[in-house]
């Protein structure tokens, strides 16, 4: 009997220390594609206040060397609230495609979003009992915003971007760009 809890107690210290070290070796992992997303920003120009990377087992993706899907926080400049850049697939300094999503501010307070049918955004926005129209256009390195054709938001980028989507939101009007090449370099 004292042999048997003797193997179990062994058994079960192991089966401790394996789990343990996985958790670890998870974390650090996590850390270790975390600081190469950082590095890919130092070398666009970019603070981010905030890294999530996703993708899991991260043990898996950082011994390829790759960060599946990374979610980077920037400051919002004069104009935004909210500033996102998803990298996609950062394999060893070179990301598959860069996406980013801008919220401005919209022209004037009490402005409520007008929903589509199946409860997504619109571009559409009611402000002060009028029906407005928001669109954006990307110009060289320039993101211009719209509302019904008059400017509504301007924002400078560091390179050529094509407008993948516009829509009105609770916080601003929501504007997706893509940037024309994926590398800072």
């Amino acid at each position: 009997m004292k042999k048997a809890i003797i193997a179990l107690a062994v058994v079960c210290s192991l089966l401790a220390v394996i789990i343990g070290g996985l958790v670890f070796g998870e974390q650090k992992a996590k850390s270790d594609l975390e600081g190469q997303v950082g590095e890919f920003l130092d070398e666009c120009g970019v603070t981010a206040t905030s890294i999530d990377v996703h993708g899991r087992p991260y043990l898996l993706y950082a011994a390829k060397g790759d960060a599946d899907l990374t979610y980077a926080d920037l400051d919002p400049v004069d104009g935004t609230n909210k500033d996102q850049l998803l990298i996609h697939r950062l394999s060893h300094g070179t990301a598959d495609r860069l996406t980013r999503f801008i919220t401005f501010d919209y022209p004037s307070a009490g402005a409520t979003p007008v929903l589509n049918d199946d409860g997504s955004y619109s571009e559409f926005a009611t402000i002060k009992g009028k029906k407005v129209t928001f669109s954006a256009q990307a110009d060289g390195t320039r993101l211009q915003v719209f509302a019904d054709g008059r400017p509504a938001g301007e924002l400078k980028l560091p390179q050529s971007a094509e407008v993948k989507g516009v829509s009105a939101q609770e916080v601003g009007i929501g504007v997706e760009i893509e940037y024309s090449s994926s590398s800072c370099r």
